[in-house]
C-alpha cells in the first residue's frame, strides 16, 4: 500500500478525530514506513507497516515497530495494534513484551492479545 492509501484507510476506519503519523526509513530511493494514529484519548494505533521488496529481510520493518512501541511507552500512550506485521514482530520478540505491557497495562484483556500464525496455520494468542 502507498502512504496515501494507508492514510485514507485510517480515515475511513476511525470515528474519532485522530492525528495520523508515520515513521520512515529511507535507503536510496526506497522508503519503508509505519503508519500510526493517536486519538483524543491518547491511544496509539499501529495501522500498517510497509517495506518495499528491496528493503525486506534487513530488519527495517522490525526497527519501525520497535520505534513505535518506544514512542507509546515514552508518551504513556495506550497501544492498539492492527498491523499484522507488528503483531508478528512482537510475538517473535518476547524481550519487547515488558515494554508493551507497561504501555498497555490499562487495556482490556482482549485488547492485549496479540495473534500470530503458527507454523501450522492456526491462530495462536499471546497474552501480554
Amino acid at each position: 500500500m502507498t502512504i496515501d492509501e494507508v492514510e485514507a484507510l485510517i480515515k475511513t476506519r476511525t470515528r474519532n478525530k485522530v492525528r495520523i503519523h508515520r515513521l520512515e526509513e529511507r535507503v536510496g530511493d526506497s522508503v519503508a514506513f509505519l503508519s500510526y494514529s493517536i486519538d483524543d484519548k491518547n491511544q496509539m494505533t499501529i495501522w500498517h507497516t510497509e517495506v518495499p521488496p528491496s528493503l525486506q529481510h534487513m530488519g527495517i520493518g522490525g526497527k519501525l515497530v520497535e520505534e513505535a512501541v518506544q514512542l507509546a511507552s515514552r508518551d504513556s500512550s495506550r497501544l492498539r495494534i492492527v498491523c499484522p506485521f507488528a503483531k508478528e514482530h512482537l510475538a517473535r520478540h518476547p524481550e519487547l513484551k515488558e515494554r508493551v505491557t507497561r504501555c498497555c497495562s490499562s487495556l482490556d484483556r482482549e485488547q492485549r492479545i496479540i495473534e500470530r500464525r503458527s507454523d501450522h496455520g492456526r491462530s495462536v494468542a499471546i497474552d501480554l
